[in-house]
């Protein structure tokens, strides 16, 4: 798969970014964790560098310690149930000048389950939903510290690949070592759901409570033990309102939400859950809709206000040779 690839973008002439020393060394150290959970990747690393004719040990340097950057993504998730459908919401918040980076994949692992993912970090994902019915979503936070293991990217890149549903995907997240702090939203097509708040430092999950038949995520802990792992003052100035904007529309539906009530959820201005901050040309690159009980899957390649749903039907197309 890396190697296939890697030649593709070779033809495109594709450069990889300058790699610093720190970064080799995060990386180099970070490989004994990777190896130990997720030795495929790393094939696979090793490949996309023949085939794009790149240093093998900065590539796998700049993949592994993706996320360890001042650069944070701003993110609004969720997923609800109303017991004969489980819905999944996902806005991707970022700078503008990423957009160009940013790619929708099928990947076919041999051995692995089939997934539609999202990214603009070319071997890693942020999101996806598999063969399976299991959705997953990752939103930074501020992270105290940085430490040898598992990026987000490679971390929701094997959920996809090996989890048949949340329970395997928690189990999964709760025995690796992260590089830095993120929220990791799961949700599957029997109605199972949960938020894994990490950290190089502690991990918790937090489920649906209350009675409520959905869960949510931004880019801040909620749990209160997972708040001294944030670094508060670098936290996302509107993360806290988009939490509550969509937690409060959720609550007034709990569950029973149709695909147009997903979206406008995701197109909501008021509470800038829609990102557009001009200022610092930050705003939502892409934003997904799936219904994972029917395995369908909606994409719009741009701000979900004004830029049209596409539905993606390569998940339930017969894998490619």
């Amino acid at each position: 798969m890396g190697l296939r690839y890697g030649t593709v973008l070779r033809k495109h002439c594709f450069k990889l970014p300058e790699v610093s020393a720190q970064t080799l060394a995060l990386g180099n150290s970070s490989v004994d964790e990777v190896t130990r959970h997720f030795p495929d990747i790393l094939e696979e690393i090793r490949g996309f560098a023949d085939g794009c004719e790149l240093n093998h040990e900065a590539l796998r340097a700049f993949i592994i310690t993706v996320g360890a950057t001042e650069l944070r993504n701003q993110c609004s998730i969720f997923a609800v149930a109303d017991g004969s459908k489980v819905m999944f919401g996902r806005n991707y918040d970022f700078y503008y000048r990423i957009k160009k980076y940013t790619e929708s994949y099928l990947t076919a692992p041999a051995g692995g389950y089939k997934s539609l993912g999202t990214t603009d970090i070319f071997v890693g994902r942020e999101d996806g939903v598999n063969e399976n019915g299991l959705a997953i979503a990752i939103s930074s936070v501020t992270s105290r510290t940085i430490a040898p293991g598992l990026s987000f990217a490679l971390a929701v890149r094997y959920i996809l690949d090996k989890c048949k549903d949340v329970q395997e995907a928690r189990e999964f997240l709760m025995k690796i070592r992260f590089l830095t702090a993120s929220n990791y939203l799961l949700a599957d097509k029997s109605g199972n759901m949960a938020v894994v708040e990490a950290s190089p430092e502690k991990v918790s999950v937090r489920a649906a409570e209350n009675g409520r038949r959905f869960v949510v995520a931004t880019n801040h802990y909620i749990d209160e033990e997972m708040k001294t792992m944030e670094n508060l003052e670098k936290r996302s100035p509107d993360s806290v309102k988009r939490y509550e904007t969509i937690t409060r529309a959720l609550s007034q539906n709990n569950g029973g939400l149709e695909q147009k009530a997903i979206k406008d959820i995701l197109s909501d201005h008021s509470g800038l859950v829609c990102s557009h901050i001009d200022a610092i040309q930050l705003g939502t690159l892409w934003s997904i809709i799936a219904n994972l009980t029917k395995l369908k899957v909606l994409r719009a390649e741009g701000h979900p206000c004004k830029t049209r749903y596409q539905l993606d039907t390569r998940l339930r197309s017969p894998r490619p040779e």
